[in-house]
């Protein structure tokens, strides 16, 4: 099983898809990111979007959910649109507080009888693995004891931890703490039992695939998330989509598990929202779930929305 998943890895930015297509994996991650100091500011202008119809409308906003300290993205449209808008929508809430009781994750990511994280692996990944172990026993201790969709999400964590990445400079926590100082509602499209609820329904064939993706990916996390950030800051979607996106046309099962059936439950949740609530939503979920022909925007137009970018 193990060599069998190891021929079938996937292409080398998978992890970063995954972290773009299910917000909790650097949310999770963010519980040891952000440890070290600080770095240059950084201006980012990363897309927005004007939604209109019905006489309703909405903004809407791809976040990257751990940037590097000091990133500076709220720019005058940004704030401008926060303003105008009476509520905020979000793909999930209550991450904060996740990350400091880890208790959903404990729940469905444990398993008893498990074999151990290295026997999953092909020789080559699991020595990979043991080594990333030596280096972040903190992060990584019991592994074996988690499946292999938590164990992933765990070495990427790992792997975040040395970034000096921030979750408090990402769009939810800022978005998050605008609003409710304005004393604006605030709402998840999800649950994070939902979130992880999807990596837990996963075949373990696939479940394995991600862990031999993390490994893989562990010690080129850098330049990875650097890469990411970049296009994001950018605004720039097609470098975005050929980067992170595209490869997960190789894994129809997972592109369709993480991005393209819950663009479809949130674009029809958006509209009923929309639909029956006056005042102007704010809706900011994961970059990668705007991107691509299965993207939140092309799920809105579907269903008669007039989508404008305006940033």
């Amino acid at each position: 099983m193990a060599d069998r998943a190891s021929r079938r890895s996937l292409p080398r930015p998978l992890l970063l898809c995954l972290a773009l297509a299910a917000l909790v994996v650097l949310a999770w991650a963010g519980w040891q990111i952000g440890r070290q100091g600080g770095q240059a500011e950084v201006a980012a202008r990363p897309a927005l979007w004007h939604v209109t119809g019905h006489g309703r409308e909405a903004y809407l906003f791809g976040t990257v959910h751990a940037l590097q300290r000091g990133t500076t993205w709220l720019s005058p449209e940004i704030a401008r649109a926060t303003a105008r808008s009476d509520r905020l929508i979000l793909e999930v809430t209550g991450l904060e507080k996740e990350r400091r009781s880890r208790a959903v994750f404990e729940r469905l990511g444990r398993a008893t009888g498990l074999a151990p994280a290295t026997a999953r692996l092909g020789p080559a990944d699991a020595e990979t693995l043991r080594a990333l172990i030596r280096r972040r026993p903190g992060v990584l201790h019991g592994l074996d004891g988690y499946e292999s969709w938590a164990a992933a999400l765990l070495v990427s964590a790992a792997a975040s931890a040395e970034l000096g990445l921030s979750s408090e400079d990402g769009g939810e926590t800022v978005l998050t703490r605008t609003f409710e100082t304005a004393g604006k509602p605030v709402r998840g499209l999800e649950t994070i039992e939902e979130q992880l609820g999807i990596f837990d329904a996963l075949p373990e064939a696939d479940q394995r695939l991600l862990l031999v993706q993390a490994v893989r990916e562990a010690d080129a996390a850098a330049s990875l998330h650097a890469d990411l950030q970049q296009a994001w800051a950018q605004g720039d979607l097609d470098r975005m989509e050929r980067q992170f996106l595209a490869p997960l046309d190789s894994a129809p099962r997972l592109r369709r598990a993480l991005i393209d059936a819950r663009n479809a439950r949130w674009g029809a949740a958006l509209d009923g929202d929309l639909r029956r609530h006056q005042g102007i939503a704010f809706v900011a979920v994961g970059a990668g779930h705007l991107l691509g022909t299965a993207s939140l925007q092309n799920e809105l137009s579907r269903r008669g929305w007039h989508v404008r970018r305006v940033q």
